[in-house]
């Protein structure tokens, strides 16, 4: 009798690929995500430490400028 059941199947390794594929995707998307958030931040506080405008207004633009990345980006998905 042979033992197939220990052996993995065809079905598995691409199983196995595919989600090694999606975590990598899911990763680089996040990191994708930061970057682009981070460079937003930074670029307002830098516009905001040269040019001293109210402190509200930071936080207004920094919410919109996300808001309007998430409304992007959320049709990118498959």
């Amino acid at each position: 009798m042979s033992n197939d059941s220990a052996r993995p199947s065809r079905s598995d390794a691409e199983s196995d690929r595919s989600a090694f594929a999606a975590l990598t995707n899911g990763s680089l998307r996040l990191l994708g995500d930061l970057l682009a958030v981070s460079l937003w931040v930074l670029f307002l506080t830098l516009l905001f430490l040269e040019t001293a405008w109210p402190r509200w207004t930071f936080y207004a633009l920094l919410l919109i400028g996300v808001g309007v990345y998430v409304s992007v980006t959320a049709g990118w998905l498959r």
